[in-house]
């Protein structure tokens, strides 16, 4: 068994990649942790998964990426990606290694979102101020973002909320940047 000393990670219900931590995150520090080497991370991030015995904390890689696990009850509750520089050095250790015979269960299938987190940040940040604001910032967002102007309040309230689930991009981005 190989381990790996001193690396900050960040546990979260999904997988967040480092260029995504956030001061606001609650990163934890990890004195010693087991480094076992399997043939992909892909199964444990796309599934929940059981465990045969109670691992508490511990990472795996397959030698290209690595991933933190933390086991409650058995199961994976919280995943996290490490730093580049963790991530390469456990990467180098595992690849010295032998694969590890791991006795998990896949369970149902993790939810994992294909946005960045400050994108959805900004965007329940707007859905909200939509949702409260008088008319005249109403009108001022729809002609903002669409360059016309209506006096139909529902209308545009209904074209907001549709449009930023459907098609956020970077003039809502440059909105929420001009309102903050």
């Amino acid at each position: 068994m190989k381990y790996y000393y001193d690396i900050t990670l960040n546990f979260d219900e999904y997988p967040i990649p480092y260029y995504e931590w956030d001061q606001s995150d609650r990163l934890d520090n990890y004195l010693k942790l087991p480094i076992y080497h399997v043939k992909s991370i892909v199964p444990f991030i796309e599934y929940h998964t059981s465990w045969d015995k109670e691992k508490d904390t511990f990472i795996i890689s397959d030698g290209i990426n690595a991933l933190a696990i933390e086991v409650i009850d058995y199961k994976s509750a919280y995943l996290s990606f490490l730093s580049y520089k963790d991530e390469d050095c456990v990467n180098e250790i595992a690849l010295n290694m032998e694969y590890s015979k791991l006795t998990y269960e896949k369970g149902k299938k993790r939810v994992l979102p294909f946005e960045l987190r400050k994108h959805r940040f900004i965007k329940c940040y707007l859905l909200k101020m939509i949702d409260n604001a008088n008319q005249d910032l109403l009108r001022y967002i729809y002609y903002d973002i669409t360059g016309k102007d209506s006096n139909n309040l529902i209308n545009i309230k209904k074209f907001l909320i549709q449009d930023i689930n459907a098609n956020f991009n970077d003039k809502y981005i440059l909105l929420y940047q001009k309102m903050m």
